[in-house]
């Protein structure tokens, strides 16, 4: 059962003003970047977005569901890949734009979630509920297409084809330090993906 603090926010009585909703988004992840988490107040959001905190909580009950609503509507819109017809091309652009993301402003924010959950239980639940879940979501998507295709053999196991290629671009990003480039992803996509996944 969904938290009822972590839910998307939901339409009142009265027409919803979709415009409201992106700038308070968009003050909440301006916030996040220059303040961190711990520098999120509602007061804040509601100056910087010229909204009234009434209006806010009506909206998200909660900061952590208005920090988490605001970081997954923007990974939503970026990690979305259309059906190509191919593991191979849909694997390239996922991991892309997943290196891009991370790579951005809006993957330093995220960064410093993970490094508040430890401090912050209900951080730390909303995270793993939302942020992780959507990811996964969002790669099963391409997994079940390859499969559906026949890319994918029974043998592979759906989890690790999810899981593999954005840790090994986390671990370049955060630990190594090497190059995460185009060349680097189509390697991994070519030679760790497509290898395990078509497996006999």
């Amino acid at each position: 059962m969904t938290r009822p603090t972590l839910a998307s926010p939901r339409p009142g009585g009265r027409p919803r003003d979709e415009s409201r909703d992106g700038a308070i988004r968009q003050a909440t992840l301006e916030l996040l970047a220059e303040h961190g988490y711990d520098g999120v107040t509602m007061d804040r959001v509601a100056t910087r977005a010229k909204a009234g905190k009434a209006t806010i909580y009506r909206r998200w009950p909660s900061k952590v569901a208005l920090v988490m609503d605001s970081i997954t509507q923007f990974t939503e819109q970026t990690l979305q890949i259309p059906d190509s017809g191919s593991l191979r091309t849909e694997m390239i652009l996922f991991l892309t734009a997943f290196h891009e993301l991370v790579g951005s402003e809006q993957g330093r924010i995220m960064a410093e979630m993970v490094s508040e959950m430890p401090r912050n239980p209900e951080l730390r639940a909303a995270v793993r509920e939302r942020m992780w879940s959507q990811r996964k979501m969002m790669s099963e998507v391409i997994i079940t297409r390859g499969i559906a295709r026949g890319e994918i053999t029974p043998e592979a196991d759906p989890a690790i084809l999810m899981e593999i290629g954005t840790a090994l671009i986390l671990q370049r990003l955060l630990i190594t330090g090497d190059p995460v480039d185009s060349a680097f992803i189509e390697h991994v996509v070519d030679d760790v993906i497509i290898a395990y996944a078509s497996r006999g």
